[in-house]
């Protein structure tokens, strides 16, 4: 048996002991992940309508590190009772018709490296990506947010169509857009890490002459989706008052840059493949391909036979350059 074997097999019986005394049934399950598939342990309580899921992976480097599995399910159970009393909010029953126009929002994924999970999920091709609809429940605490991908029963429970669906959460999405200079990005983490306000200001200063901007939402959860959002793409053009190429950072933000500013896409692609190998974790990787907008489509990049996807119609085609 080797470490990881034997690490997850004592994570497993170390919760199921911790989570013995509230109830708490574990029950394993693979669980479909961005780009890839994930173990985890499903915990179910009796009076929570839903179950919270851990994921011993996130923890494995702690253990490696000499933290006991005790210790690292003591913390796991602290936090689940913390947020347990939330966790009753979530109740189904209150998801219907009329509740989603507020609680549906967008994903967005590699299509190729999720397709086996996207057969069971209403979705919609976005170039080399996949837009999918997911419900974001109210936050039952301060440091809690939970969401759950719209499946097909769950779209026959709200009398929706996928078409429906994916506009309500495209909207919503669009709504929380947000375009910021990699300058006001860097200051505000100094500011949040203490730093003085002259010095983080100054170090800021630098960021301001690059030409990239970040689009992203304005909790940066999901925040690449907005790609799929005609308004926002249409939107972020008046501002830069010119065509621009979009590179995927990760599920959570892009990267935006102006045309005039290089015509090295090559260049680009290098650049944007090289940081998802070396900087973006597997589960947030999105693409090692470049976008361009025009002002009606959005296309991939630097290739002979191009994907467009037409912000008008949302429905890709191809041609042939």
């Amino acid at each position: 048996m080797n470490d990881k074997q034997q690490y997850y097999n004592d994570f497993y019986s170390e919760l199921e002991k911790a989570m013995e005394p509230s109830g708490g049934k574990l029950q394993e399950m693979d669980m479909p992940n961005n780009n890839g598939f994930r173990k985890g342990i499903i915990i179910k309580f009796d009076n929570i309508s839903l179950a919270p899921i851990v994921y011993p992976d996130f923890y494995y480097q702690d253990w490696k590190g000499g933290k006991p599995v005790s210790s690292i399910v003591f913390g796991i159970r602290f936090e689940l009772m913390k947020t347990s009393p939330g966790l009753t909010h979530f109740n189904i029953g209150s998801m219907d018709r009329n509740t989603a126009v507020t609680h549906l929002y967008a994903g967005i994924v590699s299509y190729e490296s999720n397709k086996e999970w996207l057969e069971e999920i209403p979705h919609e091709r976005v170039g080399d990506l996949a837009v999918f609809a997911k419900w974001r429940f109210d936050n039952a605490g301060q440091d809690l947010v939970a969401s759950a991908k719209v499946t097909e029963p769950l779209l026959a429970h709200l009398q929706l169509t996928k078409e429906e669906a994916l506009k309500i959460a495209k909207a919503n999405t669009g709504r929380k857009a947000k375009l910021e200079s990699v300058g006001g990005i860097i200051a505000k983490m100094l500011s949040d890490r203490g730093i003085d306000k002259e010095v983080a200001e100054a170090i800021s200063m630098r960021g301001q002459a690059e030409p990239f901007q970040v689009l992203t939402t304005d909790n940066g959860i999901d925040g690449a989706a907005v790609i799929a959002c005609p308004e926002v793409l249409k939107e972020v053009q008046k501002q830069m008052m010119e065509e621009y190429y979009i590179l995927p950072c990760s599920i959570n933000e892009v990267l935006i840059l102006p045309k005039s500013q290089t015509e090295d896409v090559e260049g680009l692609k290098e650049m944007v493949s090289s940081i998802n190998k070396e900087e973006i974790e597997p589960k947030e990787r999105l693409s090692d391909n470049i976008y361009e907008f025009d002002g009606h489509s959005l296309k991939l990049a630097g290739a002979e036979l191009t994907q467009e996807y037409s912000v008008s119609k949302s429905k890709p085609h191809h041609r042939s350059r």
